[in-house]
């Protein structure tokens, strides 16, 4: 599961399906269009928090909304630019009979963490 830090972002990836290009497949085509989502959607709120004909309990929720939209677009590009871009140039390959012991800390930074999993001995 693609996580970012915070949680904003999530993309379930099947090991099975997984291919050495499959991390720019997730940054191209979901990552980035869900950043450029979020712009539209904060210059929305950015246009009502604005209008002057909008009662003022949605201007002030769209005031609120913004800080919180703003702060998931920080996130996002920030974890883009360290973590997932960075991998995907990598094109890390995996080999599924090595188990998901071995194949999960090659995603490091961009996978949600596993509990137990760094704790199991088999």
């Amino acid at each position: 599961m693609f996580s970012s830090p915070k949680g904003s972002f999530n993309a379930l990836i099947y090991m099975h399906r997984y291919r050495p290009d499959t991390v720019s497949v997730v940054l191209n085509q979901y990552l980035r269009e869900f950043i450029h989502k979020l712009e539209i959607e904060r210059a929305r709120l950015e246009k009502l928090a604005d209008d002057p004909s909008a009662t003022q309990s949605a201007r002030t929720r769209a005031q609120k909304d913004v800080g919180t939209v703003i702060k998931q677009i920080t996130e996002l590009t920030e974890w883009e630019r360290d973590v997932v871009y960075p991998m995907a140039q990598q094109k890390i390959t995996i080999d599924l009979d090595d188990g998901v012991k071995h194949n999960y800390p090659l995603f490091t930074g961009a996978l949600k963490p596993i509990k137990g999993l760094e704790a199991a001995d088999d």
